[in-house]
């Protein structure tokens, strides 16, 4: 049976049991192995999803593929407060926001999910392309969610954003907004994508039946 080696770090080494584990491997990318650690259940769900995964000394991207014989690091959060704003390459599956947020105080978690529409300014979409400054680009849209929780007295926020080409119908948005009473979930789901559209540098590209352009760059 091909596999692959993990090297754990931290609560990831905490929550293994052990610092290196084989896992059966055949072929798959980062986002497939963070599939198949988050089925684990339990606290694997959140830190197979806020971990950061390198081969070599270079950090891997969703996209990446994993070949049996690999040694992988898995890199938890490191200290600083809690990563609520993931840029992911991979399809964004339903619900992954909402599983995300705490649950100890909520009574109620209003969602927000963005997919590509067929037609945009009167046009035939064909599909659309996000790029991102990621250093920057989580920054600001973990400050955002910070401000909403702070704002409109959430439990927490959180945010995940597409990148890459994503095709017509497919999320590229989701955002989960969690707090004791469903008004201020609903206002911390607004104020989020509201804000991330004014100030995330995140661009989108959009080719459709009559050309290409950058959404907001172009006159």
């Amino acid at each position: 049976m091909a596999t692959i080696t993990l090297r754990h770090f931290a609560a990831a080494k905490e929550l293994a049991g052990c610092e290196t584990e084989p896992l059966d491997w055949t072929s798959g990318t980062v986002a497939d192995l963070k599939a198949a650690l988050g089925s684990r259940g339990g606290r694997w769900t959140f830190l197979a999803t806020c971990s950061r995964y390198a081969r070599d000394d270079e950090f891997l991207r969703d996209a990446d593929a994993v070949q049996p014989g690999d040694e992988v690091l898995v890199l938890p959060p490191a200290s600083g407060g809690t990563v609520r704003a993931q840029l992911v390459e991979a399809p964004i599956e339903p619900g992954a926001a909402e599983r995300l947020v705490e649950l100890d105080g909520t009574g109620g978690i209003a969602t927000f999910v963005g997919t590509v529409r067929k037609r945009s300014r009167g046009l035939d979409v064909v599909h659309l392309e996000f790029s991102a400054y990621a250093p920057l680009a989580i920054k600001e849209l973990d400050a955002i969610c910070a401000e909403a929780i702070a704002r409109f007295e959430l439990v927490d926020a959180r945010a995940i954003h597409r990148l890459g080409l994503v095709p017509i119908g497919e999320v590229a948005v989701a955002i989960a907004c969690a707090a004791p009473h469903r008004g201020a979930a609903f206002d911390g789901c607004r104020y989020v994508i509201d804000e991330l559209k004014k100030r995330v540098p995140i661009w989108k590209r959009e080719t459709t039946t009559d050309g290409v352009v950058w959404i907001g760059s172009t006159p």
